[in-house]
């Protein structure tokens, strides 16, 4: 989270990847990396990797939560901006 926020979005990928590969089972990292894909235009990968995310823990999908485990100002702007769109809007009414 620290390297997003820090503007170093390539570096936060790397870390979020490799956390998935240790555990796929885990929402935050997969959360994580679909906004910062989503920012870089790869929305397509961002929206399924979201999808996941919020199929393994739909708290995710709430600010507060997010707030309270520790993410920053930037990624949570970001993660706003991802599930404000109509396909993310379906699936969270479909999670709900």
């Amino acid at each position: 989270m620290i390297k997003y926020e820090q503007g170093d979005k390539e570096t936060a990928i790397k870390q979020w990847q490799k956390a998935m590969k240790i555990d796929n089972k885990s929402a935050e990292p997969i959360l994580a990396l679909a906004v910062a894909l989503y920012t870089k235009g790869e929305q397509q990968q961002a929206y399924q990797l979201a999808e996941t995310a919020l199929k393994l823990d739909k708290n995710f999908a709430d600010t507060n939560f997010l707030k309270k485990n520790l993410w920053g100002d930037k990624i949570i702007a970001d993660t706003q901006k991802l599930l404000s769109t109509p396909k993310m809007k379906t699936l969270l009414s479909q999670l709900r």
